[in-house]
């Protein structure tokens, strides 16, 4: 299994920076920093959150968080309002403009993969199709915590030598 783990990694690792390669230079930049693009994925799925919330999901600071949001609030991507019960409480929204920019990015994205895949042959385009099932259940696999916590066992240590802590 470990050579499975490794070789899907780095494909996965790979698609992934080609289809960004291949975005910015048909748009001449990413549309955002990685990591502002973590909040605006967290906050599409989830409008509404609070910072800590969206720092409780992202794992990361409070503080990173409140940067991240400081700076998408500036480009006008995204807005703070008050909660509707309780008025000390602030919620974190996208704005239209960034609602229409992801909508863009997400278009451009589909239609790159679907011209890649249509260069592959039949057989294997259907064996990626058959695939996505299970790679979805593996993507909620690695955002389960009990995963979280069985890697981070086996993690390396400061030595380097990959024994568990």
């Amino acid at each position: 299994m470990a050579g499975v783990a490794r070789d899907l990694a780095e494909v996965v690792h790979r698609i992934r920076r080609l289809i960004r390669h291949r975005l910015r230079a048909e748009w001449g930049a990413s549309p955002l920093p990685e990591a502002q693009l973590e909040i605006v994925r967290l906050l599409r799925s989830r409008p509404g959150l609070r910072v800590q919330e969206a720092a409780g999901a992202l794992g990361v600071a409070p503080n990173t968080v409140s940067t991240l949001v400081r700076q998408l609030e500036a480009a006008g991507l995204l807005e703070r309002s008050g909660d509707e019960g309780d008025g000390r409480v602030t919620r974190l929204r996208l704005t239209p403009v960034a609602e229409e920019r992801i909508a863009r990015w997400h278009d451009a994205r589909q239609a790159l993969v679907a011209a890649a895949l249509a260069s592959l042959s039949e057989e294997d385009r259907r064996r990626i199709r058959d695939a996505l099932p299970a790679l979805g259940r593996l993507a909620q696999a690695l955002g389960q915590d009990g995963c979280r916590q069985r890697s981070e066992a086996r993690a390396p240590d400061r030595a380097g030598t990959g024994r568990p802590r």
